[in-house]
């Protein structure tokens, strides 16, 4: 896995998509997001799915994986995005997830604006992401790094819930 950013004690890493089995162990540790957003655990090949729900006219390498490894390589969270998507200069944050055993210690906060340069550094003038609509902490979190509400989307079916979205937006100037 190649280095992507440091972000705080957490060493952000590209997964290849055909790795993507390696963030599996964490998505079940994260049960309790997969419950708040699906209504369900993760699913035994949850990680493996995840290039595949892509949106299907995406180029090659446009959207990517990232491992967040603590200083002995263990995965305590990963990002899941698409670059240039849906407009060039456009970045679209599907996933940003932390372990429950890393949250609430300041970690969030450090991988968004280390991702936020990384975004920068690769020409991204926007990072666009949706947050649901019953999860008011990360509505406070991402509201705190400066998104902005730009419109709700659904109710989509997930898993086993509809869910409506508020999607957001964030200038990188």
């Amino acid at each position: 896995m190649d280095f992507a950013f440091q972000a705080g004690d957490l060493t952000a890493e590209h997964v290849p998509d055909a790795e993507a089995e390696c963030l599996q162990p964490l998505l079940e540790r994260c049960e309790d997001f997969h419950q708040f957003a699906y209504g369900r655990p993760a699913l035994p090949d949850q990680a493996r799915q995840i290039p595949t729900g892509r949106p299907p006219e995406l180029a090659p390498g446009q959207g990517h994986l990232l491992a967040l490894r603590t200083a002995t390589g263990d995965v305590v969270g990963m990002i899941e995005a698409l670059r240039d998507y849906p407009a060039p200069g456009e970045w679209y944050l599907g996933i940003l997830l932390l372990a429950p055993e890393v949250r609430g210690q300041g970690r969030g906060e450090a991988v968004v604006h280390a991702y936020e340069s990384h975004v920068r550094a690769a020409g991204g003038r926007l990072l666009r992401l949706a947050v649901l609509e019953e999860n008011e902490a990360a509505h406070r979190f991402w509201t705190r790094r400066g998104f902005q509400p730009e419109k709700w989307v659904g109710p989509l079916e997930q898993g086993l819930k509809l869910n409506r979205l508020l999607r957001m937006t964030k200038q990188l100037g």
